[in-house]
């Protein structure tokens, strides 16, 4: 045997040698190639089908998908793509809170795109007591509803089909199955307002966290597709065929429909829930408990955060004005008062705080009463003080809603004057956040500002939900806060949550879960952006203001014995310069206006060593947008043109502003000559371009001397080629004595001096 295994192999050698001498032009490696693409093509196309090569003891199998599990060619179980035990939670949880029966066509969506189950028995519900005590609520109120059902006709059932189908079924499974839909559509939302709550939040929760998992589903066959699929996109293949891009068509249009299937499912419990339960003949339906919302408004999850804000907003909108302004006049009374006394913001004894919160003035003792008695939303008072504080906290987060987001078309609709006796009927159902009663607006403002700025201690803790709301509350509702605030205190407390946002990076970049301090950051620096969005002018006025500040402390710090190093406009630069850019970017005329505080701003912010090397194009590009604004590295000097029609001169070397009165209306460009020695200014309104030559003393000393050497009229611009100011016109110097005019509509002139 090994004589002959000797001899095979020998010429087995020689026949390889053979061909590798015939095979001059390498027909066997293309051969060999062509297998291999071919061998490819079909591992992806069994993938497709429900098959996956995987290697077992170092040798390539098939494997298929059969179920739940992974079975081989053999019939072995094997782990690869078995399904995620959390995703079968999930799908059991869905599947007993969806309210099924509301909308039929999302029914069916739920069952074939979605993989939803629908529940064959009604369910018992259960909720657990602050205690920690179980509450079941047991099925023998299904007898109620049994009764109603068998005081229905038969008559009533619509459709001979669905008729000739429950005559072939047993008498109880038929009542059985009518119990079960008359559960989900109706008696589901009838037992509970703590349920109804809690079941809306979990599953808006869930249906928003699986729209965003790149449209998972819960069907078996789609789930595997979308898995093979997100691995063979990993091994890219370039070369794709006609029809597996009809495939990969085929496979997003899927995934769409599923993505819309979730928008739609957690719109129906979001939105239109409580209008369909009503219409499917409840009268007994237990709204959300606001109450319930308000505490979860900053949850630690932020799943469960933004679906207790969007149901907190869906619900206050569906009150109205009278129905927001019982629910505030119940509220109202648990306000705490806060002063610069309190650590805390609340006083700081029992009897003091419940002497001072539940104190209300006779006059307006009873018409709350009875305001409230007949309203649902009635709050009865605390027997504790760890309730009333608990009630404290969700006055203040409410109340801190409803201004946020309904003062503001109040406070507007208060000022205009109201020409008939109907429209100043409506006008007293308000809010109470209104310019004609701003002490509740007042007072909401405080104790959201006090949570901001208060000091970090035991009972208020540096990161917690309730300060995390509260910021999140100015920068929403900061136009309806603004007339009770110092802006300035609100902007550095919120640029001190920001100074560490450098440190917080992994966490906030990657998607990692959010640690307190990092969740904090990411308000404060949403806040900031809703701020600044919203007040352009008082933000970059109160920034300049503060930065003139600082400036003058740094000019006399040694006598002061101040390090200006530790304070928040030194560390907090970087999140200065984010939001200048963002308001250039999205605000440019409002900017224009403001172009010499901006500067003032970003001179403060930038490292000065970088502009002795680099233009200002080069280190902060975005304020290099407006035509008003020029830099010269040759003789370190910044020039900006104002609209009050004067040019700021900048001199980076001494740090010092020279403001000159260039001319009569708002400045459109400027710049500075290639060598510095002389600067062009431009106004459409004036129509005029000046020659400003300015010098300083010898080697760089003493004041800047700035001069008009020479002036010309230009020629009027169309109102037209007005509507876009920052392409109104451009100067630019072909030499060091000639400038180029160059207007929006094409036309140059050009000037010498």
């Amino acid at each position: 045997m090994a004589d002959f295994f000797g001899r095979v192999k020998d010429k087995a050698g020689d026949l390889e040698r053979t061909l590798k001498e015939k095979d001059r032009h390498g027909i066997l490696a293309k051969m060999k190639e062509g297998a291999e693409n071919v061998q490819t093509k079909l591992q992806a196309h069994a993938e497709i089908v429900g098959f996956k090569p995987i290697q077992v003891d170092g040798k390539a199998d098939l494997i298929s998908l059969a179920g739940n599990e992974v079975v081989d060619q053999t019939g072995r179980k094997l782990r690869g793509l078995e399904t995620n035990a959390t995703m079968e939670i999930a799908q059991l949880l869905l599947s007993l809170l969806h309210a099924w029966g509301m909308d039929p066509d999302l029914d069916r969506v739920c069952e074939g795109k979605l993989g939803l189950l629908r529940p064959m028995v009604p369910v018992s519900f259960g909720v657990l007591s602050k205690g920690g005590y179980m509450s079941l609520l047991l099925p023998t109120w299904q007898a109620k509803y049994a009764d109603e059902l068998d005081a229905e006709k038969p008559g009533n059932t619509s459709g001979s089909a669905a008729n000739s189908l429950e005559a072939d079924l047993p008498v109880e499974l038929v009542r059985l199955e009518r119990l079960t839909r008359l559960f989900t559509a109706r008696t589901h939302w009838e037992l509970s307002t703590t349920l109804t709550t809690n079941h809306l939040l979990a599953i808006i929760a869930m249906a928003n966290t699986l729209m965003s998992m790149n449209n998972a589903t819960f069907v078996p066959e789609q789930e595997r597709t979308r898995k093979l699929h997100r691995q063979s996109t990993r091994t890219a293949l370039s070369w794709a065929t006609k029809v597996e891009e009809e495939n990969e068509d085929l496979f997003t249009a899927q995934q769409a429909q599923i993505k819309q299937g979730w928008s739609l499912l957690a719109t129906l419990h979001c939105v239109l829930l409580p209008d369909k339960v009503v219409q499917a003949g409840s009268k007994n339906f237990k709204r959300p408990q606001v109450e319930m919302m308000a505490r979860r408004w900053q949850h630690q999850c932020l799943e469960v955060r933004e679906a207790a804000q969007a149901l907190l907003l869906a619900e206050l909108g569906r009150l109205g004005p009278k129905g927001r302004k019982a629910l505030v006049d119940s509220w109202a009374q648990f306000l705490p008062s806060y002063s610069s006394a309190d650590t805390l913001g609340f006083p700081s004894s029992a009897s003091q705080t419940s002497s001072q919160t539940l104190t209300i003035p006779s006059a307006q003792q009873g018409s709350a009463s009875q305001q409230t008695s007949s309203s649902e939303y009635y709050v009865r008072k605390p027997w504790s003080v760890a309730e009333l504080k608990r009630k404290q906290t969700t006055a203040v987060v409410l109340l801190g809603v409803i201004g946020a987001e309904f003062g503001q078309d109040v406070s507007e609709g208060s000022t205009r004057r109201r020409a008939s006796e109907d429209q100043r009927r409506k006008s007293s159902v308000v809010e109470g956040f209104g310019i004609g009663n701003n002490n509740l607006a007042r007072l909401t403002s405080l104790a959201l500002t006090h949570l901001l700025l208060a000091a970090p201690s035991p009972r208020l803790p540096a990161h917690t939900p309730l300060r995390r709301a509260a910021i999140d509350l100015i920068g929403r509702g900061f136009t309806v806060w603004e007339p009770y605030l110092d802006v300035s205190k609100v902007l550095l407390g919120l640029l001190e949550l920001c100074c560490e946002a450098d440190k917080l990076v992994p966490s906030m970049t990657y998607g990692l879960p959010l640690t307190p301090a990092a969740d904090s950051c990411r308000t404060a620096r949403h806040a900031l952006t809703l701020i600044a969005t919203a007040r352009p002018a008082a933000f970059i006025t109160t920034m300049a203001r503060e930065v003139a500040r600082y400036n003058t402390l740094q000019q006399n710090a040694q006598a002061l014995n101040v390090n200006l190093s530790n304070s928040v406009l030194h560390r907090a630069k970087p999140e200065i310069l984010r939001g200048v850019e963002l308001l250039i970017d999205k605000m440019q005329n409002e900017m224009a206006d403001l172009l010499v505080e901006v500067v003032d701003i970003v001179l403060h912010c930038l490292d000065p060593g970088h502009l002795k090397t680099r233009g200002l194009a080069d280190v902060f590009p975005a304020v290099c947008r407006f035509n008003q604004v020029s830099h010269c590295p040759s003789t370190r000097r910044i020039a900006v043109g104002a609209k009050n029609g004067q040019v700021a001169l900048y001199e980076l070397r001494s740090q010092k502003c020279q403001m000159i009165q260039a001319h009569g209306a708002a400045i459109t460009a400027n710049t500075f000559s290639p060598d510095g020695k002389y600067l062009s200014t431009y106004s459409c309104n004036e129509n005029r371009l000046s020659f400003w030559q300015t010098s300083t003393g010898m080697f760089g000393l003493g004041n800047s001397q700035t001069r008009c050497i020479k002036s010309y009229s230009t020629a009027p611009i169309a109102d037209v080629s007005r509507l876009n100011p920052m392409r109104l016109a451009r100067l630019i110097w072909i030499n060091n004595r000639t400038v180029s005019l160059m207007l929006a509509d094409g036309s140059e002139t050009r000037f010498n001096i």
